[in-house]
């Protein structure tokens, strides 16, 4: 019986425990279910359906079948097919499978029940019929990893060996499922030297260091000392620069110092330079590894502020690297070199000077100078982005004293569409399961119906799931859609209830918190970060809890973070925290939500203009998250309609108001002009 529901664990699909949206509307369709004869309605049908699945799960199964008739005409009955097939799975036969499959194509669960029976029949050792039936492009790691051994068992050794190889060669641990065919490989001499080395390096260069530390038991002997330096370089990059360990010419060397490099260079991009030079004396790299390194080098003493001005030591045409070019442009920017900065933009690819960042540095340089012809350039260039809607069109806007242009314009779909929409089969599906809290499953409905959907169909859908408060879906159909101009599905006011209480007392702007869940989750209420941020605000739970002890709510769990209310309020009182913290600025705050406070306390620096702190932010992740917070911000402001500016004057004093003015040229510009 355990090992029975050891096995149940792998293949039933998790069931979510809260619903996604607490005070949805209900459908607007019938309240019986006109195929069914006997009239039941959908709350009796879902009433059934849930009894009907405890029944499978407690083996009831005659009481299960009478409720399965009644049941025919409801939307998820391919579920309790599937779920019956599912607990009897070592019963059923190729036949119902696939029958199963061929009835159901439109749904995610014909695949899901393939798998596990494959699975089934591998751990039955059925491995005949296991090939006979695997399919490469539904397959499940766990069952690759079935498929190199089936192929072992059944007598095609090389094909197992091939398999087994290429599912050894990756970055991440593979389930236990493929311990049998690396088993075979390594007692059968197919586990080389090599091999074992090149998964190592991998596992190291992707930061698992566990797997790595486990991989090193495989390396053969004369590897294991390089191995641990492979490990020391890793973890604490400042050993590359103890040159001696690693001046012996052999590649894997070479390959130690270029990720030791890698890893050092954004601690210290002076001491990387130092060592990178030292090491391009001792090794013989080869072109693309020099470019490569160099080019990270080169990008980061920029982003440093060029500590001990090595940037121009750098060996590579800096016009011919574009990421090189537009770091070099933000150190401008942040020393207040306006004629070198507009020189590098003009060194930049033409589709990269045509993009809104760089057309409004431009402008934004030429404003300053002392020609009319430039300012009169200057002021086409803001005219023409101040008709766009984003950070920079916005800015351009403000600098013309010009009102934004939102272009906000809905697009005509009947309550006809929505509604024909709303009864496919797999959007009720999807819904259904919204409405039982089965989210997992219902956003796999969901992703399968939609995936080859028109534009026109994407926009119609994402009506249906705004309409059912599935705010995150709505959201990225319409930018699956392209259709960008839609500010009241792209925008929607969410939670409107908490967030506007959560306001209030946190004493915060509404827009503002608004726009922040809109960039962190885009209303998701059990949205989970890679870090293991939750909910609607993406919070931290370690962060979560010292909030919830400040408002005197206490501890919380990991639970109440994907209830929308207990995160929202925790949310907003975070962003009052901050925003007190930085004197009611919402810049640095926003900054601060994103990076840390201590960060941002490390980069505050008021000698620069608003707009050159924001764009010289050192991590790229922050410095869009700040401009996409601010945007949405403005577009939060409209939809509520509130006559604010992007950014307020109070927050706009908190940085210089030096002018721009252009200078003599510079040697960046002489050098440039020469070539």
């Amino acid at each position: 019986m355990t090992a029975r529901l050891s096995f149940l664990v792998f293949i039933l699909i998790a069931i979510s425990s809260r619903a996604e949206f607490s005070t949805h509307p209900a459908p607007e369709l019938s309240a019986t279910d006109p195929s069914n004869s006997s009239s039941v309605s959908r709350y009796e049908q879902r009433q059934m359906y849930k009894d009907a699945i405890k029944f499978i799960q407690s083996g009831q199964i005659s009481r299960y079948r009478t409720l399965k008739e009644k049941l025919k005409g409801y939307p998820l009955y391919p579920y309790l097919e599937y779920m019956r097939k599912i607990y009897s799975i070592s019963h059923q036969d190729a036949e119902s499978i696939l029958g199963f499959a061929e009835r159901y194509p439109d749904t995610p669960i014909a695949d899901q029940l393939v798998q596990n029976w494959l699975y089934n029949l591998a751990q039955r050792g059925h491995w005949e019929e296991f090939l006979t039936h695997y399919n490469k492009e539904i397959a499940a790691p766990k069952i690759d990893c079935f498929h190199a051994y089936a192929l072992y068992k059944t007598g095609e050794r090389e094909a197992a060996y091939a398999a087994g190889q290429e599912l050894w060669l990756v970055d991440y641990s593979q389930p236990d499922e493929c311990d049998s065919i690396f088993r075979i490989l390594r007692q059968e001499g197919q586990l080389t030297p090599e091999l074992a080395w090149q998964r190592f390096a991998m596992s190291l260069t992707s930061n698992e260091v566990s797997l790595a530390t486990y991989l090193m038991r495989f390396l053969d002997r004369d590897d294991r000392q390089l191995a641990r330096n492979f490990k020391m370089v890793h973890t604490k990059p400042y050993n590359v620069g103890r040159t001696h360990i690693f001046s012996d010419q052999h590649e894997k060397n070479r390959e130690m110092v270029l990720h030791g490099i890698e890893r050092l260079a954004p601690l210290n991009s002076g001491k990387a330079f130092d060592a990178f030079e030292e090491y391009q004396a001792i090794h013989e790299f080869s072109p693309s590894q020099l470019k490569a390194t160099w080019e990270r080098i080169g990008i980061l003493l920029a982003v440093d502020g060029d500590p001990g001005n090595r940037l121009d030591r750098v060996p590579l045409k800096f016009t011919d690297y574009p990421e090189l070019t537009e770091a070099r442009i933000r150190l401008a920017l942040r020393r207040q070199n306006w004629s070198d900065a507009l020189v590098l933009i003009n060194a930049l690819p033409e589709d990269l000077q045509a993009t809104p960042r760089w057309q409004y540095w431009q402008a934004r340089v030429l404003m300053g100078s002392n020609d009319p012809a430039d300012r009169m350039a200057a002021n086409d260039i803001y005219a023409e982005l101040a008709n766009s809607r984003n950070y920079y069109g916005f800015l351009a806007a403000d600098a013309l004293g010009r009102p934004y242009d939102f272009d906000d314009v809905r697009m005509q779909i009947d309550r006809e569409q929505v509604l024909s929409m709303e009864a496919t089969p797999g959007i009720q599906r999807a819904l259904e399961l919204f409405v039982l809290d089965e989210l997992t499953r219902a956003r796999h409905e969901w992703y399968f119906t939609t995936k080859d959907f028109s534009p026109i169909e994407r926009e119609i859908v994402a009506r249906v799931a705004q309409k059912w408060g599935w705010y995150r879906h709505a959201i990225y159909a319409m930018i699956e859609a392209e259709a960008w101009n839609d500010l009241e599905i792209r925008f929607p006011l969410a939670y409107q209830h908490n967030f506007l209480a959560g306001a209030r007392t946190a004493d915060i702007p509404l827009h503002w918190s608004l726009a922040v869940a809109r960039q962190e989750s885009a209303f998701m209420p059990d949205a989970k970060s890679s870090a293991g941020a939750l909910g609607v605000m993406q919070l931290m739970p370690r962060t979560a809890d010292l909030v919830a002890r400040d408002v005197a709510i206490g501890s919380v769990s990991r639970h109440d973070l994907i209830d929308p209310g207990v995160n929202i309020h925790l949310g907003s009182a975070y962003l009052g925290n901050l925003l007190r913290r930085f004197k009611q600025n919402r810049i640095f705050a926003t900054a601060a939500y994103n990076a840390g406070p201590s960060r941002v306390d490390k980069w505050l620096d008021p000698s620069l203009p608003m707009d050159v702190w924001i764009e010289t932010i050192p991590y790229r992740e922050t410095r869009e998250y700040v401009q996409s917070v601010l945007i949405f911000g403005a577009i939060y402001n409209h939809r509520l309609q509130y006559d604010q500016p992007m950014i307020f004057a109070n927050e706009k004093a908190d940085f210089s108001s030096h002018a721009i003015t252009l200078t003599t040229p510079t040697p960046v510009e002489q050098v440039a002009a020469s070539e």
